[in-house]
């Protein structure tokens, strides 16, 4: 009976995906406890033939199913599975020795976790301008993840690279094959709404061949602009943070017309964003940077519209798509109060055992802040609460120490006529965002 189950759905990348079974062959953990399951979604390649004759150590099965799209390759594979515990994993991600092992301890540290692992990334064939923002862009990622006390939010989960019980990947629904694109998004949000805890599991590092292009990479603007409609369409709550609500309330007139154009004359935007898209390569020959950059972010942006447009059909759809979201920082999503005063611990007890959206902070009197609930956001826990409170927090939280310590002085100290009372402080609440 293996204890892992490691899924990699796979479409026409028969070399690629050989030399991530290999990188699974060297694994430190027991092999005899592995199992690799390979879900073959439309291949046309020899992707069957390589598999076929694979001489794997661990226990390889195979799944060969048509054109269905990654979801549900992935389904299939969880179908399959036979392990207590599931990684997925992408077929361009070359695991390192560790990846299984650092998968299997994050997860006995504590139920219901959703451990995801670090995908850096190995970039062979980009060049230039677009090379150095792909790279950028994965690191950043990453590292907002390694801050202490970060909190996770639907969006970071990666399908290339997670792992989840079996019993909770099947008790949320598994992922949601309607989604052609990020499909681990809305996982995400599931799990999230689920009290799933995210880890960051720097160990658990496999390294990405990533394989897109400028050209593929707008191309994937296009897809997920489409996946935004169907994420705001199913969870009305997350519109405030899909790129389109900033876009939209940011619009400038270029914006505005771009928008007539994308919506009454698509063809026509469609020419002029290929035009434009050789003058990134005239650019860049000239070694302007910066304008490089924000033609970039004007061509993604032009695509990303062009998706939310197919999926939205009108103008008016779009805005009307748009209307009633709640804002993300809302007041009226905060949860609970919590008085400091109590002690850190009691606090931390309080915050894993109820887990809220949001709380507002006090130290006795004193008022310090609150922090917010954000929709797709992972519900407060204990280890959030002493990174907030020593960072953004801090300002506030000392002077209240302070007076509270003055005011307690005061009450227990004989008091005069001429004594003035000492009064709670009136300074303006502090809102922590993440």
């Amino acid at each position: 009976m293996p204890t892992v189950s490691v899924i990699i759905p796979t479409h026409n990348r028969s070399a690629v995906l050989k030399r991530t079974l290999d990188a699974l062959a060297q694994q430190n953990y027991p092999l005899s406890e592995m199992e690799v399951i390979v879900a073959a979604d439309g291949c046309t390649d020899d992707t069957s033939e390589m598999l076929k004759a694979y001489q794997a150590p661990y226990t390889l099965k195979v799944i060969e199913q048509s054109s269905q799209g990654p979801a549900v390759a992935r389904n299939q594979g969880a179908a399959l599975a036979l392990a207590p515990l599931l990684i997925f994993l992408d077929d361009d991600i070359e695991a390192s020795p560790g990846f299984v092992a650092a998968h299997v301890q994050a997860h006995q540290k504590q139920a219901n976790q959703v451990v995801l692992g670090y995908l850096p990334t190995i970039l062979k064939t980009q060049t230039g301008f677009f090379r150095i923002t792909l790279r950028g862009w994965w690191e950043a990622m990453f590292q907002r993840m390694r801050q202490p006390g970060y909190r996770f939010a639907y969006c970071d989960l990666l399908s290339g690279n997670f792992s989840v019980s079996a019993d909770l990947f099947a008790a949320v629904g598994k992922f949601d094959p309607q989604f052609r694109c990020h499909e681990d998004y809305e996982l995400g949000m599931r799990l999230l709404q689920a009290k799933a805890k995210f880890t960051f599991a720097e160990a658990a590092m496999g390294y990405h061949h990533e394989l897109t292009d400028l050209d593929r990479s707008l191309r994937r603007k296009y897809q997920e602009g489409k996946a935004d409609v169907q994420l705001g369409q199913k969870y009305p709550e997350l519109k405030p943070t899909l790129l389109v609500s900033t876009m939209i309330a940011r619009c400038s007139w270029v914006d505005r017309m771009a928008l007539i154009v994308i919506f009454k004359m698509p063809a026509l935007g469609d020419l002029l964003a290929k035009g434009l898209r050789r003058s990134l390569d005239l650019l860049e020959w000239m070694r302007l940077r910066s304008y490089w950059r924000t033609l970039l972010d004007r061509l993604l942006g032009y695509w990303y519209l062009r998706g939310i447009a197919e999926a939205s059909s009108t103008q008016q759809a779009l805005t009307t798509f748009l209307q009633g979201s709640r804002p993300v920082s809302s007041p009226n999503l905060l949860d609970i109060e919590i008085d400091l005063k109590a002690g850190l611990a009691q606090a931390e007890c309080r915050l894993e055992q109820e887990r809220p959206t949001g709380v507002r902070l006090r130290y006795g009197k004193q008022i310090i802040g609150r922090i917010p609930a954000i929709p797709g956001a992972e519900r407060l826990h204990a280890a959030h609460l002493r990174p907030i409170l020593a960072t953004t927090l801090a300002p506030a939280l000392i002077p209240a120490l302070v007076l509270d310590k003055a005011i307690n002085a005061t009450s227990s100290a004989p008091q005069s006529t001429s004594a003035l009372p000492v009064q709670p402080s009136q300074s303006p609440e502090l809102v922590y965002v993440n």
